[in-house]
């Protein structure tokens, strides 16, 4: 009887293990097959029509299949002798932290084709937990403030603080505000703190927060709600970026 009651918690945990093992082979499976799918057969998930398929998520879900997996395998190496135990412990938190390294890597700045493509307009959809709208984008900081109507010219004013080395900065002709009927509004000026500027570059020192304020041409009538902001402007590698935000609400001041 002893030995039966002795049986029975062995079996039960491999039972266990074998579970686990193959809910993270599946998991794998499913993972690796999505990344397949993504690489050769659709470069460009977003063909699909679902917002949430984005580099970033993908790269969050292999983070998070790699801790699973680790977890699963210090599991299953949980009743070995100590010193092989140990061994695997130390190869796997190594490996772990080289898979994470790439990871981190890729969020950053990725290398897959439709995760290039994807990173060159970012949008922000809403304010953060801090109750702001800002987005980081090529080491600059740059917080949507907020926008307003002086008679039928829309003006919006951003804060940007330089994260890197200090730098020119600026942005391009092809930056719009958008009504809501779609229709482009183009930047008449710039004012950088209480300089207009021409389209002309400006300085941005490190970790100094700069007031940049856009002063759109004139709009057709007076914009309540503006579907979408583009900014456009030009990496330090020369690459073309375009930052997005989406359904800024638009005050009301009257002419001065």
């Amino acid at each position: 009887m002893s030995q039966m009651e002795h049986t029975l918690p062995v079996a039960k945990s491999n039972r266990v293990t074998s579970m686990v093992a193959k809910i993270m082979t599946g998991i794998g499976v499913v993972i690796g097959a999505m990344w397949a799918v993504i690489t050769y057969l659709v470069p460009d998930p977003s063909v699909f029509g679902f917002g949430f398929i984005n580099w970033r998520n993908i790269v969050l879900l292999v983070s998070t299949f790699a801790l699973l997996s680790s977890l699963s395998i210090c599991w299953q190496i949980r009743n070995l002798p100590k010193m092989m135990r140990g061994t695997l412990t130390t190869v796997l938190i190594t490996v772990l932290c080289f898979v994470f390294f790439i990871l981190g890597t890729e969020y950053a700045k990725p290398s897959f084709e439709f995760a290039k493509v994807q990173s060159n307009v970012i949008e922000n959809d809403g304010s953060n937990l801090l109750g702001k709208r800002m987005e980081v984008v090529d080491d600059i900081r740059v917080e949507l403030i907020g926008c307003e109507n002086i008679g039928r010219y829309p003006n919006c004013t951003f804060q940007l603080t330089n994260l890197g080395m200090d730098r020119s900065f600026k942005f391009r002709s092809e930056s719009r505000l958008f009504d809501e009927t779609g229709a482009p509004i183009k930047i008449s000026q710039v004012r950088v703190g209480q300089q207009l500027s021409q389209w002309g570059d400006f300085q941005l020192l490190r970790n100094v927060p700069t007031s940049v304020t856009l002063l759109f041409m004139e709009a057709d009538r007076k914009i309540e709600r503006s579907p979408s902001i583009k900014l456009m402007f030009q990496t330090r590698s020369n690459d073309e970026q375009a930052l997005k935000f989406n359904d800024v609400p638009m005050s009301n001041q009257s002419d001065r």
